[in-house]
């Protein structure tokens, strides 16, 4: 009987040793679901002035994924945070086996918990000092990065400014400020002294229409693969090949509508939007593309 009680107690010891195990060393894929909420408004109302929390499933310090070894950096757009903008994003990647991160730059002492306030290049000394952090967690030499909006410029001038090239994978604008808005720019252009009051009030904003701040050598490079997502309804991407970056070998731009005709969804909508968001993971990972999930009309703005 003594004999029988030891027998159970060590095979009861390698079960809970092969559990423990199994937690301690299991990838991204099998962490648990994180909620993802798509509702853009209750997304802003809770997270905009919560600048310093990430969404859920995001900055896992330790987290590592067999099937996606390369961490994805999150750089949200203008007048916006971490928090906000990456609600739906956010989890959705650590659902489905990322190791996700992201954090807010471009603060200034008056914007509170706004970021993507400040210059360009000073946000992109922010992303650039992250990404180091986020490749001493994962070990990992490269990340991918995905902008929205403003984030996108922000991620060209941090491969630019920073030599942020030496450290990335693959490069994703969502509604990305790729260019200068020629519409945009020709207005304030049209009305005198809004580009300097935009310089004191809303630094980025200036930069953002500003021709000087895109001109980077080179436009891409070739060890990077670029991935550029634009609505044809897109409010200020205006026109909308600003969105877009020089046709070559390792760029894709790609319009919504090419994958749901029937959406009309707009600049805010294209970071809480399921059928962009199937585009996103499909882009990330074109080996293992799975059929779009379009979500109807979209939000239009």
């Amino acid at each position: 009987m003594v004999a029988r009680h030891r027998l159970w107690a060590a095979i009861a010891a390698c079960v809970v040793g092969v559990v423990v195990g199994f937690a301690v060393a299991a990838p991204a894929s099998a962490a648990p679901m994180y909620p993802v909420n798509y509702n853009i408004a209750a997304a802003l109302a809770t997270g905009t002035f919560d600048a310093d929390t990430p969404a859920p499933g995001v900055d896992k310090p330790h987290c590592r994924s067999t099937n996606h070894p390369v961490p994805v950096v999150l750089v949200h757009g203008t007048m916006t945070n971490q928090n906000a903008s990456w609600q739906a994003i956010g989890p959705e990647l650590a659902n489905n086996g990322y190791c996700v991160y992201s954090t807010t730059v471009g603060r200034l002492p008056y914007s509170n918990g706004f970021g993507g306030v400040d210059k360009l290049e000073n946000s992109a000394t922010e992303l650039a000092a992250f990404v180091t952090k986020v490749r001493k967690w994962t070990g990992a030499p490269k990340v991918d990065l995905i902008g929205h909006s403003q984030g996108a410029a922000i991620n060209l001038t941090y491969l630019d400014k920073n030599q942020g090239y030496k450290n990335v994978a693959r490069v994703v604008g969502l509604a990305g400020a790729n260019n200068a808005p020629e519409f945009w720019s020709g207005i304030a252009g049209a009305i005198p002294g809004a580009q300097e009051l935009l310089a004191l009030g809303i630094p980025a904003a200036s930069d953002l229409l500003s021709p000087a701040s895109f001109r980077f050598t080179p436009r891409t490079y070739p060890g990077i693969e670029y991935v550029n997502i634009v609505s044809r309804y897109d409010e200020l991407a205006i026109p909308k090949d600003v969105a877009f970056l020089p046709p070559g070998p390792n760029v894709r731009n790609l319009f919504v509508q090419s994958f749901c005709p029937d959406s009309h969804v707009g600049h805010l909508g294209m970071i809480a939007d399921p059928g962009v968001t199937r585009i996103l993971l499909n882009e990330l990972d074109p080996g293992n593309r799975k059929p779009m999930t379009c979500a109807g009309f979209g939000i239009p703005f």
